[in-house]
């Protein structure tokens, strides 16, 4: 690759280095700024969990002796209950940082936003490296930088960050594979971004085939070849190992109409997040630019050529990944998921929009500042090259199925239909203020009333909540659940299968019926096995702590762009009294 050697960083021109490192400090300040103030929401949560149970077992093991942590109902483990179907590279990186740091919100975060904060840098180097323009480098690294959702996403203890770091690792690889070493590199980034998240391997596919089909540097058909052999004998072997998991979490396509209009919702939610909509605008002006400037060369007898081999190598690559990331959703995941999800399993692309759309800027431009500028401004602070503003028929939706839905996301305010800036101060007001919600609030009051040992039930937020309490939880496992047969041949004991002995019933109406949570079975449960069920605090409900996705996250002041929350439903504790056990007397006094 074209790095910049170390020891001449002495020699090479300051004017290089002001842009990356001015997007750096920037990035550091919004990233790493009160990163442990938020509590853990559900998913950082799981995280969390498991890489204590790491710390303690040397494997992400669902049954610590205390509480049964998956809430997956046990579809991601094996027989010895350990987790085989999740992603493995975070558990383990947050399990590390645990035992360095200590177990807290920022030492379960530090590796994933150091991992966002270096995306940043390695998409000012890679831009760089493939148009020799530090200002496309400055475009493309501002644009992740001043991205509410590319922030929220570094400051989540989960694999969004790891996702992006290596897949714009991969691309930089991608474009300067020269040689066995750097074939070597490909393979070894390929399968940390596999076991980062499965879905890396649909990555990896994608930048193999516009490789074969369209190589941006010689020879790079055969080391894409020696690479695939090693990716291949790192991943192949643990998706054949764990393929029950993925096959039981995966909703397959069952008709053709299904599978479009999954197809459509994922461009729906890529588009909503990305400049898809400003690159695909920006290289019709520029085919349009380049085809009028050819034929005014070509009537002098010259030649006019378009983008650099590897620039337009960089156009496909996006190109070709998202529809790969389209069609492995669509088989794999209903429309409905794919709408709550979002971009959240092919971060990958939050990186690879960024590069495109900086080169696009700049080659548009000419290089001329009074035009890239604006146009910076444009892909930065307004919503004009995402899909949010172009959606004129409002809140409406449609299926091709009859069965799935297919929906936009649309801002509550006009405002944030059209700007982020909305979404940015509310972004930069949380930096400087804690925010808690429901679960916080949970947290404190089990922290402050309960005693140790005593049962919990809850029905929302149970791995964080007993990351924080570390109180054993109640009926975590259901008969119908996969893992109910194993679970009981493992002897876990009964508290974990039923209500029985309950002490506190954290209980969210918003989440009722969720993961077989039903309000009514359960108090009747409770009344049939005697207890007496009282109230003992109440408080708003917030729906979701610390969420990652833009559409669903929640703001200081319970603020949501997207959803608008019910300010009638409130989530209660309850204390659970249970009758004192029948005592027999004794045998002299029976008569």
């Amino acid at each position: 690759m074209a790095l910049i050697p170390f020891a001449s960083f002495s020699v090479v021109k300051f004017r290089f280095y002001w842009p990356m490192l001015a997007v750096a400090l920037l990035g550091s300040v919004f990233i790493f700024t009160s990163l442990g103030s938020d509590y853990l929401w559900e998913d950082e949560g799981d995280t969390a969990t498991y890489a204590v149970n790491i710390l303690k077992f040397g494997v992400p093991r669902a049954w610590d002796g205390v509480t049964f942590i998956d809430s997956d109902r046990g579809l991601p483990l094996n027989k010895d209950l350990v987790l085989i179907s999740h992603p493995l590279l975070q558990y383990y990186l947050t399990a590390a940082s645990f035992a360095v740091f200590g177990q807290s919100n920022w030492a379960a975060r530090l590796p994933f936003a150091v991992a966002g904060w270096l995306t940043i840098l390695i998409a000012y180097l890679c831009a760089y490296d493939l148009t020799k323009n530090r200002w496309a480098a400055l475009c493309s690294a501002t644009l992740l930088t001043t991205s509410v959702q590319f922030l929220l996403f570094c400051r989540q203890c989960r694999y969004y960050p790891l996702s992006m770091l290596l897949a714009c690792l991969l691309v930089w690889i991608f474009f300067n594979m020269r040689s066995i070493r750097s074939a070597l590199l490909f393979a070894i980034v390929g399968i940390l971004l596999f076991h980062s998240h499965p879905f890396g391997i649909v990555f990896v596919g994608a930048l193999s085939l516009v490789g074969v089909a369209y190589p941006s540097v010689p020879g790079q058909r055969r080391f894409l070849c020696w690479a695939g052999l090693v990716i291949a004998l790192f991943t192949l072997p643990w998706i054949a190992l764990v393929r029950f998991g993925y096959a039981s979490e995966s909703v397959p396509v069952s008709s053709a109409a299904q599978f479009g209009g999954r197809l459509i919702q994922y461009a729906i939610e890529c588009a909503s997040v990305t400049p898809l909509i400003g690159i695909a605008i920006l290289t019709s002006i520029f085919a349009i630019s380049w085809m009028s400037r050819a034929r005014s060369a070509a009537s002098r007898g010259q030649e006019e050529f378009p983008l650099d081999r590897r620039q337009l190598g960089l156009l496909l690559v996006t190109l070709v990944t998202v529809v790969c990331y389209a069609v492995a959703l669509a088989i794999t995941a209903s429309s409905d998921d794919i709408w709550r999800a979002g971009i959240r399993y092919t971060t990958a692309l939050m990186p690879l929009t960024a590069l495109a759309a900086g080169v696009l800027i700049v080659n548009v431009s000419r290089g001329r500042i009074a035009i890239w500028l604006p146009l910076l401004l444009i892909f930065a602070f307004t919503k004009l090259a995402q899909l949010t503003p172009w959606i004129f028929w409002g809140e409406k939706q449609t299926t091709f199925d009859g069965k799935e839905l297919v929906r936009a996301h649309l801002p509550l305010t006009y405002g944030a239909r059209y700007l982020t800036t909305p979404e940015l101060l509310a972004f930069f007001r949380d930096l400087k203020q804690e925010n808690p919600g429901t679960l916080a609030k949970a947290c404190q009051f089990l922290q402050g009333q309960a005693n140790a040992g005593d049962l919990v039930l809850t029905n929302y937020d149970w791995q964080p909540l007993y990351f924080y309490t570390r109180l054993p939880q109640s009926l975590r496992i259901f008969p119908n659940d996969p893992i109910y047969q194993t679970a009981r041949r493992k002897g876990l004991p009964e508290y974990v299968f039923n209500v029985n002995g309950v002490r506190w019933l954290i209980w969210r109406p918003v989440w009722d019926g969720y993961f077989g949570y039903v309000g009514s079975e359960i108090k009747r449960n409770l009344v049939d096995g005697g207890a007496q069920i009282t109230k003992v605090a109440e408080f708003p409900e917030t729906i979701f702590e610390n969420r990652p996705e833009i559409h669903y996250h929640r703001f200081s002041g319970d603020k949501y762009f997207f959803i608008a929350l019910n300010p009638h439903v409130t989530a209660q504790i309850f204390r659970i009294d249970w009758p004192a056990p029948m005592l027999l007397p004794p045998a002299d006094e029976k008569n």
